[in-house]
């Protein structure tokens, strides 16, 4: 069970994803439970959906990076972040949202 951050294809299935587990979850959400108005706050509860607005991209980009030099010696969280950074760009180029979708 994962918890998967992707970009969504015509059909409605994801197209293009990035997932996270729950031990890697929990070690993120300790993380960014101390960063003012965060935007990856809206996974923290690893069961739930959540929605990021392509508006919100360029900010969740900005706070993506600073958690990869923050986490930089995390072996879990580092595949995650930085297949969520390429998961942003190409959500910006796509113009779509990304939506975190609880399995």
């Amino acid at each position: 069970m994962s918890l998967d951050i992707a970009i969504l294809g015509a059909d409605g299935s994801p197209k293009k994803q990035v997932s996270i587990g729950v031990d890697d979850h929990y070690r993120l959400t300790q993380i960014i439970g101390g960063i003012p108005d965060s935007l990856l706050a809206r996974v923290n509860d690893y069961y739930a959906d959540a929605e990021f607005e392509n508006s919100e991209l360029d900010g969740l980009a900005e706070e993506v990076q600073s958690l990869l030099v923050r986490c930089k010696d995390d072996e879990g969280l580092i595949p995650f972040l930085n297949g969520l950074s390429k998961l942003i760009v190409e959500a910006k180029k796509e113009q779509k949202p990304l939506l975190a979708i609880a399995d």
